[in-house]
């Protein structure tokens, strides 16, 4: 707010629960995501990655997980060696056992020309094998 204009009183409202906002079978999980997520003061608002490590999407990271067709999850989780930098003790969350150990029964040679793409779309791309391998480290 603009210190130099103090005239205006915002109205005092009370604050409408998000139980009564989302519909009755809404997860927990999901309306404590929208909570985090629209913090009205932004230091304690979930950064993105934060919001991606979020108990809701814990089910992205079971092995077994199929979309709603029946086929398999796409790769989830290439993320950037700066995005796991960030934050390092958020990388076990957002990397799961599964995936750490899938990527590092493969060589960095055996990666697809698909990824290579998205690093020049992304910047350097870092799959769960060099996150696992930090880990390690």
């Amino acid at each position: 707010m603009n210190p130099n204009y103090t005239e205006f009183k915002f109205p005092q409202i009370k604050a409408h629960p998000w139980t009564k906002v989302f519909r009755p079978r809404t997860p927990p999980e999901a309306i404590a995501l929208c909570s985090r997520l629209l913090e009205y003061t932004p230091t304690a608002r979930l950064t993105p990655l934060e919001a991606c490590a979020h108990s809701f999407f814990d089910e992205l990271r079971d092995p077994n997980v199929k979309l709603p067709n029946g086929r398999d999850t796409p790769a989830l989780f290439n993320f950037t060696t700066q995005e796991l930098s960030s934050n390092p003790p958020l990388a076990t969350i957002l990397i799961p056992p599964h995936a750490r150990i899938q990527a590092a029964a493969s060589t960095p040679s055996n990666t697809t020309a698909a990824s290579d793409a998205n690093a020049g779309d992304r910047g350097q791309t870092n799959n769960a094998a060099s996150a696992s391998a930090s880990d390690s480290s």
